[in-house]
């Protein structure tokens, strides 16, 4: 079995590098892809490990580049890269991107919002939250869910789909009004696409069917691989339906895109989801990493 999209606490997920190699042994993984956002120092870590007493499956190198597209953002996955070169971009390209003000700006931007919608909220210095390892978006919207009487004010979907739906559909959507630009912080798909094909790296659309901000997600799924030098398609989220996995395999064999696939594991932060297998959703086959340069 295969997990190419994991994340640990070098980006958002709550298992350490040595954690994830341990699971991904009980669970018998043949191949696994660090992902972490926009960082790439799980690898780092594991120069300096001997990763075979905790791991004895392949190890593909990824990365998941949040960017700006189309008033919105989206991410792509890049596998199997040099890693000097892309943690070079890396550096790079958020030296001067603290992300402590990027999160503070946006915790506090969404904060405004909801006092304009009249929400119930804690006082803004009160809540208790670290920018340098939390998420402003996600700060906000645990602190609106603190408060039942917020529920008769927001849409049904905003209140019990989780943060991800308010993240996809709502605050990342322009045409709503909890809309934050992230223009000047994040890469454009071109930006992100050429630093990834630059570092030797193959470049994959993740979780296309998560974007809630998009109209007509086959249009843009199409325009995407029209348009950017994209090598393949996760075909396997624990997000998608059977219908999505069986569609975008088909899409991919049709058209002669490479195929991935991951769990988008990330530990006590996403609890419904378990490495490998998602939401008991997911068996992805070896067969998909047949592009990988081993």
């Amino acid at each position: 079995m295969v997990d190419l999209h994991i994340h640990t606490t070098y980006s958002d997920g709550t298992c350490s590098v040595k954690e994830i190699l341990k699971q991904a042994e009980s669970l018998k993984l043949d191949y696994i892809s660090i992902t972490d956002h926009d960082k790439c120092l799980a690898y780092e870590e594991l120069k300096n490990i001997d990763i075979k007493k905790y791991y004895s499956g392949k190890i593909i190198k990824g990365i998941e580049i949040k960017c700006f597209y189309k008033g919105s953002t989206i991410e792509v996955l890049g596998y199997d890269y040099d890693y000097e070169k892309m943690n070079l971009w890396v550096k790079e390209f958020y030296a001067k991107k603290d992300r402590k003000v990027i999160e503070t700006k946006y915790f506090n931007k969404l904060y405004d919002i909801c006092e304009k919608l009249n929400l119930t909220m804690s006082k803004r210095e009160d809540i208790v939250w670290n920018p340098e390892n939390d998420w402003g978006g996600k700060t906000v919207y645990d602190e609106i869910k603190r408060h039942p009487e917020n529920q008769s004010k927001l849409p049904e979907d905003f209140w019990n789909n989780g943060v991800q739906t308010f993240s996809k559909k709502y605050y990342c959507n322009k045409e709503t009004e909890w809309y934050i630009d992230k223009s000047e912080d994040y890469p454009s798909v071109e930006t992100a696409v050429n630093a990834i094909k630059s570092a030797g790296g193959l470049v994959f659309l993740p979780h296309i069917y998560i974007y809630k901000w998009m109209k007509n997600i086959e249009e843009e799924l199409n325009e995407l691989l029209e348009k950017y030098d994209i090598d393949g398609i996760e075909c396997y989220h624990s997000d998608f339906t059977e219908e999505n996995i069986k569609h975008l395999n088909k899409l991919c064999d049709n058209k002669g895109f490479l195929k991935s696939g991951g769990s988008d594991y990330h530990g006590n932060n996403k609890p419904t989801i378990s490495l490998a297998v998602g939401k008991g959703n997911l068996r992805i086959p070896n067969e998909i990493v047949n592009w990988y340069n081993k």
